[in-house]
């Protein structure tokens, strides 16, 4: 029988689900979507998309980075930042170092073409930015914020439970196909004689 992932588990008293259109994260794919299709055109012209521009925007704010960094700011895998990272420095906009004190580290810096990369996606994201505010409008701004930035916590907080869950979970099944260890000798039972 094939080994599949187990289903969440079931909860009890939930409401049901609203028709995907709108359910919150179908509402956040689309906004996703949607700044991809506007983006793409500027994206293909300097050979990024929407996840690699983020990344040089977030360079271009800190300064150098490591991997380790990037994967948590992005809430991405480490294999696809450190692609990403290996993409952006092929195309001349960054230069990824080893760590001085720690060879296993890897430290992305902008180059002077990166940074000028990243002040014309700046640029792209304002529009998008000054489009999302003035449909939101100002009063409502500072309580999306917050609202997103809970919901983001709250699935952090929820990936984290799932992936210490499965982690628990492979540690105990090598732990089942080890070998059983050796067991004392048995006691020897006191024989009651019949009556």
């Amino acid at each position: 029988m094939p080994n599949r992932k187990k289903d969440p588990e079931p909860r009890r008293n939930r409401d049901p689900l609203p028709p995907l259109a709108d359910r919150i994260s179908f509402l956040v794919h689309r906004i996703g979507a949607h700044m991809a299709r506007i983006s793409n055109p500027w994206f293909q012209e300097a050979g990024l998309d929407l996840v690699t521009s983020r990344m040089i925007v977030l360079l271009a704010e800190r300064g150098e980075l490591t991997a380790g960094e990037i994967v948590k700011v992005m809430a991405l895998p480490q294999s696809t930042i450190s692609h990403q990272l290996k993409r952006l420095e092929g195309l001349g906009y960054l230069k990824r170092e080893v760590g001085s004190e720690d060879s296993r580290i890897v430290i992305a810096r902008l180059t002077a073409e990166g940074v000028e990369v990243a002040g014309r996606a700046n640029e792209l994201s304002r529009d998008v930015v000054d489009e999302l505010v003035s449909a939101i409008g100002q009063k409502e701004l500072a309580a999306v914020r917050a609202a997103l930035k809970r919901a983001d916590a709250a699935l952090e907080a929820m990936y984290d439970s799932r992936l210490a869950a499965s982690s628990s979970r492979r540690r105990n099944r090598k732990v089942g196909m080890q070998a059983p260890s050796p067991s004392p000798p048995a006691e020897p039972r006191a024989v009651q004689a019949e009556a």
